[in-house]
Order: structure tokens, then C-alpha cells, then sequence
């Protein structure tokens, strides 16, 4: 059975400022952005197990040619989106948002 993603207020500003970055830029780049995360979203609903266990008992999803990670952990009814990561931040700087 496909489970709903829901966005942590904070991962959906991480995406919000991350796609505010690339229109800045570029807006054909801020589409691709756009799109790919949209990608990997419906790939996470569809799909959760592709990608595998990673940190504090989440998963990860990598962006194609964007330096970002989607991070997510599986609920009973749906898949929480814990954070849309730079690859360049800390590791950790998400974990309280599990809780």
C-alpha cells in the first residue's frame, strides 16, 4: 500500500530555500531542481525499501545532479519527510526533528 509523504515544517523551508537559490540563478535550473525532488518523492511513496536504512533509523534518497539528500523515515501510516539536506551540512543537524 503507497504511503502519503508529509514534510517537516522545516524540510519543506529547506526545499522552499533551496529552490529560492536556483531561481535566483536560473529559473530553467530551478524547474530541474523542482522536478527532481517531485522525482524522488513519488519514488519515496511508491518505493520506500529502494533506498536503504542510513542514519537513526531513517533513509535517504539522492538527488540527481543537485548536491541534496531527501531524508525520511517510515511511520505506521505515512512517510515523514525529515529534512531536504545539503550534502555539504552536517550530518546530524536534523535528528531532533525525529522526536
Amino acid at each position: 500500500m503507497k504511503k502519503r509523504a508529509i514534510f517537516h515544517p522545516e524540510a519543506e523551508a529547506e526545499f522552499l530555500a533551496a529552490l529560492t537559490y536556483y531561481a535566483d540563478r536560473s529559473s530553467r535550473v530551478a524547474e530541474r531542481f523542482d522536478a527532481e525532488i517531485q522525482r524522488l518523492v513519488a519514488q519515496i511513496e511508491t518505493i520506500p525499501h529502494r533506498h536503504g536504512p542510513w542514519r537513526h533509523g531513517t533513509r535517504r534518497a539522492r538527488a540527481r545532479k543537485f548536491p541534496f539528500i531527501i531524508i525520511f523515515a517510515e511511520r505506521p501510516k505515512a512517510l515523514f519527510i525529515v529534512a531536504i539536506a545539503h550534502t555539504k551540512k552536517h550530518p546530524d543537524y536534523w535528528t531532533e526533528r525525529l522526536s
